[in-house]
């Protein structure tokens, strides 16, 4: 018996096509539930008369819309791009698969100016790419026969560094399981830019759990059982009800002796988009929330001048104010690169005597920008060059989430201070840089120091 298999041939070209705008609507347009999520948590904090949650929430949902009406990314940490492609069993792609995914994540990310912030070896070789690839692409056969169908989710790193794992005994009860959950999104705190959309992965091993979990945000209905699980979780985790916008599973199966648990902890901006494609062209599941009338919050929040030092100085734990002036962007690369450079010449390179640092690397600016979209990053990972940089004479850093001891008590002995930023609102923040030019490291792209003038940037004393 001779059987012929019909296949439907898909142009390489046209998948990259596809990827290079999924990339752009990752990062520029929000999804429509967890947006009507966001609106009632804002509502719900106006009603409470909440209004320090009421202005966090009025900040996201501007961000949302600037970001969508300008096409310019929700957040500076434009990610590492992760592919999920499902190919039916009759199609046969026509050219390099693997190639025409990278090009596109590169052209994507170099053509509008979003941040390339991967490096070639995690341990050998911490040198950027410049392009942001590789991606990761994760490719299984479909039942769905003459059709591919691509999920391109985009991971920053405040909220990927507080994912975890772990491999739990069969019998383990759910309280067990919903203990870790807690526990990792209490640890991920403000680090991770809440609230925070949690992918479960349950089942498999470890290393498929893990991608269970982040196959979980493109999930659209569950089993009755996952329903359960998820009412279940969510009454457990109702005292962190502020700090989760949205919970998603998925479940497999598993060896009798396992029961792996992973959890994906993903910011409010949670960037995903889809598509399918067949023979046809591409057919885009584009986001397109119904934007709501916001009114501006009023406050009587304080503006001080970054060189009024006595009155930074003054400045208590708590404190909402509004900084205008000079301050300087440094993070983890250029840290390291000022401390083997002071050990070197003996000097800084630049003066930092009564100056504030900015935990931030931005987006690159647009030929209309001054900079592209800039926030804070986890302030712990510069801890370790808290004592050195501010015995030099350091004032303030302006970072996200809380610091080590050894980090508090080092800022406290310097009578310095460590003000918070709120993180996931890039676009917004923007605005408040007047001008900016790089002063040291040119080489480390978006890493490099700069020196920017902002006017009224908001900020939050905790030390």
């Amino acid at each position: 018996m001779i059987i012929i298999i019909c296949m439907e041939i898909i142009d390489a070209k046209l998948i990259e096509e596809a990827v290079y705008n999924l990339c752009i609507q990752a990062n520029t347009a929000y999804n429509e539930n967890l947006y009507k999520n966001i609106c009632q948590k804002y509502i719900n904090s106006q009603n409470s008369k909440n209004t320090n949650s009421s202005q966090r929430l009025f900040n996201i949902l501007k961000n949302i819309e600037l970001s969508y009406k300008t096409k310019r990314p929700m957040c500076q940490d434009t990610g590492q791009v992760i592919v999920f492609m499902s190919v039916g069993e009759n199609i046969h792609i026509n050219g390099n698969l693997n190639d025409s995914i990278n090009n596109a994540v590169k052209n994507a990310y170099c053509n509008n100016y979003y941040r390339k912030s991967v490096v070639t070896n995690a341990i050998f070789n911490r040198n950027n790419t410049q392009t942001n690839t590789p991606a990761i692409v994760y490719t299984e056969i479909s039942n769905n026969k003459n059709e591919i169908e691509v999920n391109l989710l985009v991971k920053g790193a405040g909220s990927e560094n507080y994912s975890s794992a772990k491999m739990f005994k069969p019998t383990s009860t759910k309280e067990e399981i919903f203990d870790f959950i807690k526990n990792r999104i209490e640890t991920a705190g403000e680090k991770a830019c809440p609230p925070l959309v949690i992918g479960l992965g349950i089942g498999g091993t470890l290393d498929s759990a893990a991608i269970l979990s982040k196959k979980a945000f493109f999930k659209e209905n569950n089993s009755a059982e996952e329903e359960t699980f998820i009412r279940e979780l969510k009454n457990y985790l109702s005292n962190l009800e502020n700090s989760i916008l949205d919970i998603k599973i998925e479940s497999s199966s598993t060896h009798i002796a396992c029961l792996p648990v992973a959890i994906t902890l993903n910011c409010h901006c949670t960037r995903h988009a889809s598509c399918k494609i067949s023979q046809k062209g591409i057919e885009y599941f584009e986001q397109k929330p119904q934007f709501i009338n916001t009114e501006t919050i009023e406050n009587n929040i304080k503006e001080i001048k970054t060189n009024n030092t006595d009155e930074l100085k003054k400045l208590k734990k708590g404190e909402q104010i509004l900084l205008t002036g000079e301050i300087y962007t440094a993070r983890d690369a250029a840290h390291k690169k000022i401390y083997e450079y002071y050990k070197q010449y003996k000097k800084l390179p630049f003066d930092i005597k009564n100056k504030i640092i900015f935990y931030a690397g931005p987006c690159p600016a647009a030929p209309s920008e001054i900079i592209g979209p800039i926030g804070p990053t986890t302030s712990s990972r510069m801890d370790n060059y808290c004592e050195f940089l501010y015995t030099k004479g350091l004032i303030a850093t302006i970072g996200k989430g809380e610091r080590s001891k050894n980090a508090e008590e080092s800022i406290e002995k310097n009578n310095g201070k460590y003000f918070t930023a709120q993180g996931g609102i890039a676009c917004l923040l923007a605005l408040c840089v007047k001008k900016s030019e790089i002063i040291a490291f040119e080489e480390l792209g978006t890493e490099a120091v700069r020196k920017l003038f902002v006017e009224k940037l908001p900020v939050t004393v905790e030390i």
